[in-house]
């Protein structure tokens, strides 16, 4: 299994955050993940056999499409690779996604897409290109020819709004409410909720319990001993019991059970 990430063109860059790639071979067998929120809507394409989704009820597989939208997810899902995989992934900024799809992202809110399904023969022909390309390069080039064709820029207005929205979460750690926010972006509690839901795919108040999950997450990776309650508070939550409970709902796990798989894995250097 070969995982790394790609950093975008300077264009781009203000747009999207990262490529991601995970290649599987053949002979690797059937090898599972569990997906958790990543906080990013991604853009995924398989240029060689799809992935596919592992049904939790009754572990039947559904293969995913060759090209996939994810919106922003509230939870988590079981993933298996079915043979000689490929995937080349775009991990868009928070503002990011919407300047390339002109439709309200909260439409795709836990959800996955069919690009084909929007984008028709357009995307068959970038599939059936990504296909044939030999080379990591030659694919990165690919997706990134695609992006700036279909780069549609928001307003100035718009797109500073967004970029100061997203800065106040990030410098209050997620800590801030969501009236606070609209408080300080000097619109109202419904103007914020539609300009989030359209632009970056969640209200306020999902976006930020999804930004405390992934501070979590983050904390929770380095493998140290910080105890549970004091890095629920650090996270932005009232209570341990409010913590693990959001946690659980993302991830499917407890925090502690989480950060017995990390420390697992920094063991046996396992990284992603």
């Amino acid at each position: 299994m070969r995982y790394q990430y790609v950093k975008p063109s300077a264009f781009l860059s203000d747009f999207v955050k990262h490529y991601w790639v995970l290649e599987i071979d053949e002979q690797e067998g059937h090898v599972a993940e569990r997906v958790i929120p990543t906080g990013n809507i991604e853009l995924m394409f398989h240029y060689r056999k799809p992935f596919a989704v592992i049904n939790a009820e009754n572990n039947s597989l559904s293969s995913q499409p060759l090209t996939v939208l994810s919106g922003l997810i509230s939870g988590f899902s079981d993933v298996t690779s079915v043979g000689d995989s490929g995937v080349l992934a775009v991990s868009f900024h928070p503002f990011g996604a919407c300047q390339f799809f002109n439709f309200p992202l909260a439409e795709i809110e836990n959800m996955s897409v069919d690009l084909r399904a929007v984008l028709g023969d357009k995307i068959r022909d970038i599939e059936e290109q990504l296909s044939n390309a030999c080379h990591l390069t030659e694919r990165i080039a690919i997706v990134e020819d695609f992006l700036k064709k279909a780069f549609c820029p928001l307003d100035a207005y718009d797109l500073a709004f967004l970029k100061k929205a997203v800065s106040l979460i990030e410098t209050s750690k997620a800590g801030i409410q969501a009236h606070e926010l609209a408080d300080m972006l000097a619109v109202s509690n419904k103007g914020l909720e539609r300009k989030f839901a359209a632009r970056l795919g969640k209200t306020p108040k999902q976006y930020l319990k999804m930004m405390r999950f992934q501070m979590a997450v983050k904390r929770l990776s380095m493998a140290n001993d910080q105890a549970l309650t004091d890095l629920a508070y650090q996270c932005g939550y009232f209570d341990q019991a409010h913590f693990i409970r959001d946690f659980k709902m993302f991830s499917g796990y407890t925090p502690g059970e989480f950060r017995q798989i990390c420390n697992y894995q920094a063991q046996e250097g396992i990284v992603e």
